[in-house]
């Protein structure tokens, strides 16, 4: 008993260290694509109209997310175009099987979609070719009337507003294409973080009527499933409606399990923070002061360790209140 107490403890002090050593993103190989990326976004045809007002062209769906993960307070909009005549599969409640040639874009945005004009940071592509998902980075610039391929990240000065109004200066940073293996790694492969199905089973508002979004897109054609009865849903941490021990392992779901789960990058931590990881597997009791420490500073080490560079207050809040129902 004694000796068990000791690794304990051991585990304990070296957690720290394990995950700032596995977050390091320094020795990250290059990505090898397999597509070659346009120089310019507008040459994807996302959009109809006025880039900067961000309207999905014919064939580009909107897609949203229960729980969505934390980037210095940016909005994003999330879009999916699949070639003509395929479909996602649903096999589970994990990311869907999805066909040769789906791109999946991610627009980081400040100001609200209702402002006369936004704040638009960046763009990511996921694009499916070459049975592996290839990624790229477009940054906005000043006049927002386009995007432009980058691959050594940028980091952009903003002022911006929080969830509570207070003005906040962000010195915002676009990822390296390097970097992005790190959140998107699971084994020997990038995925999509996002897209599971148990995120995308909420309801959305489509031609101004509330839908289940799954129902939506299988009535769309763009869903290969015979029934939607089986599927999980994971909560929106944001809606304090919810129990609390769902709200958090939602928010720790989203914006920590792609890298604390097996396969992942920090995989060999003590932590699965997968949100159907039961409490006991998890490693959250054991982690839970290095959990609200790393969440709550700046630097070295901070948590999660890339795509933020400010405290997430509210996020910090909702996982130190979830720790307090803890043993």
């Amino acid at each position: 008993m004694q000796g068990k107490k000791h690794i304990i403890m051991l585990l304990v002090l070296v957690a720290p260290l394990i995950y700032v050593l596995s977050c390091n993103t320094t020795g990250n190989p290059d990505i090898r694509n397999e597509v070659v990326f346009k120089k310019k976004l507008s040459n994807y045809h996302l959009f109809q109209g006025k880039m900067s007002a961000l309207h999905p062209t014919l064939g580009v769906e909107l897609f949203e997310l229960s729980s969505t993960l934390f980037t210095d307070y940016a909005e994003k909009q999330r879009l999916i175009k699949l070639p003509a005549g395929k479909k996602l599969t649903l096999n589970g409640n994990g990311l869907p099987d999805f066909p040769e040639g789906t791109l999946i874009a991610k627009t980081f945005y400040y100001g609200s979609e209702s402002a006369k004009r936004l704040n638009i940071v960046e763009t990511r592509l996921l694009i499916f070719a070459g049975s592996k998902w290839n990624v790229a980075t477009y940054q906005w610039n000043e006049g927002q009337t386009d995007a432009f391929l980058i691959k050594e990240g940028a980091t952009v000065q903003l002022k911006v507003e929080g969830f509570t109004g207070e003005k906040r200066q962000i010195a915002y940073h676009i990822p390296r294409n390097n970097e992005c293996v790190s959140c998107h790694r699971s084994g020997n492969e990038i995925l999509p973080i996002g897209p599971k199905v148990r995120n995308l089973n909420r309801v959305v508002e489509r031609d101004r009527k509330q839908v289940n979004q799954l129902q939506y897109l299988m009535n769309k054609g763009l869903i290969n499933v015979s029934s939607l009865d089986t599927f999980q849903r994971l909560p929106a941490y944001k809606y304090k409606e919810t129990p609390i021990a769902q709200r958090a392992r939602a928010y720790l779901d989203i914006n920590c399990a792609h890298c604390h789960q097996p396969g992942g990058y920090a995989g060999q931590t003590t932590l699965n923070l997968d949100y159907n990881t039961s409490i006991e597997r998890s490693g959250i009791e054991l982690n839970k002061n290095n959990i609200i420490i790393r969440m709550n500073e700046m630097g070295d080490y901070h948590m999660p360790k890339l795509g933020t560079t400010v405290v997430d207050k509210e996020g910090v809040e909702l996982i130190r209140a979830y720790i307090k129902t803890l043993k």
